[in-house]
């Protein structure tokens, strides 16, 4: 009997536990300065470790290419991207879509608004020859205001481009009269609503954010990440809604597996930014 009780110890000491332990690594697309997303995200890092018995951790880039080149490379197993950002990962590396963020209405699409603080900007057309704002390779922030310009025949020697580094930052320049307008995504723009800023024009819907697999993800780490998310869906239940309280507004609507559709819609969008990075 003792014989049998020190084997069954040793069984147990040694014996493998449901989640082996690893640690995986998540990247964001740099939408704001690193420091703030540092802040934004770590409620969700916090969550994964919870609930899926992998140690998460953030590794967080300068640039799009940087973020690109990391999850192309491996060095991060996970990273959420914007559609442009997305469909670039994908043509250099084939990354794999898994989760589209919600909106708040629940659909997973979302628009870029084009903004002014400037009282006397009333159309688009008053915009020539001032300062317009831009976050280079943003989707919301670059492409599709790009777009919105070029449909009202409003080309870049037109205006006083000005490049800045993240959405915060135009958000702040914007509210310091810096430049006059520029486009941001439709829920940082919600955050200011009725701060001194007017709705210029509004995009169509686009391919909201999504989680997306580097190529040589461990399906193990995969399988966990998908289903810890997809077990929270704050639009329809209280509790999760106090669950995601700190995660930043691009992830606290819930998630759904990624549609077949994603990657050929996100990829309409590619063709516009190869065509405005010429």
């Amino acid at each position: 009997m003792r014989r049998y009780i020190i084997l069954l110890v040793l069984v147990l000491i040694f014996a493998s536990p449901a989640y082996p332990a690893e640690t995986a690594y998540l990247g964001i697309i740099p939408f704001y300065a690193p420091e703030k997303i540092w802040n934004l995200y770590s409620p969700l890092i916090e969550y994964l470790n919870r609930t899926t018995g992998i140690t998460w951790e953030l590794k967080l880039y300068h640039n799009h290419d940087a973020t690109i080149d990391a999850i192309c490379k491996g060095d991060i197993s996970i990273a959420l991207f914007g559609p442009v950002p997305f469909t670039r990962a994908q043509d250099k590396c084939g990354v794999k879509p898994l989760l589209v963020a919600l909106s708040g209405d629940g659909r997973p699409y979302y628009r870029s608004i084009l903004i002014t603080g400037d009282l006397s900007v009333n159309s688009l057309g008053d915009l020539k020859g001032r300062e317009f704002g831009f976050f280079q390779g943003s989707t919301a922030a670059y492409v599709l205001p790009r777009k919105m310009l070029e449909d009202e025949g409003i080309t870049m020697d037109m205006i006083k481009p000005v490049f800045l580094k993240g959405q915060d930052k135009i958000m702040d320049a914007l509210l310091k009269h810096e430049i006059a307008a520029a486009g941001v995504k439709e829920s940082l723009f919600e955050k200011f609503r009725g701060e001194g800023t007017k709705v210029l024009r509004i995009s169509k819907p686009v391919p909201n954010f999504v989680f997306c697999a580097s190529p040589g993800i461990d399906r193990g780490i995969e399988s966990r990440f998908v289903q810890a998310l997809l077990k929270v869906r704050p639009l329809s239940r209280p509790a999760d809604k106090k669950t995601v309280q700190g995660w930043d507004d691009e992830v606290r609507n819930g998630f759904i597996p990624a549609p077949e559709t994603y990657s050929g819609e996100a990829l309409m969008l590619l063709d516009l930014f190869r065509k405005y990075e010429k």
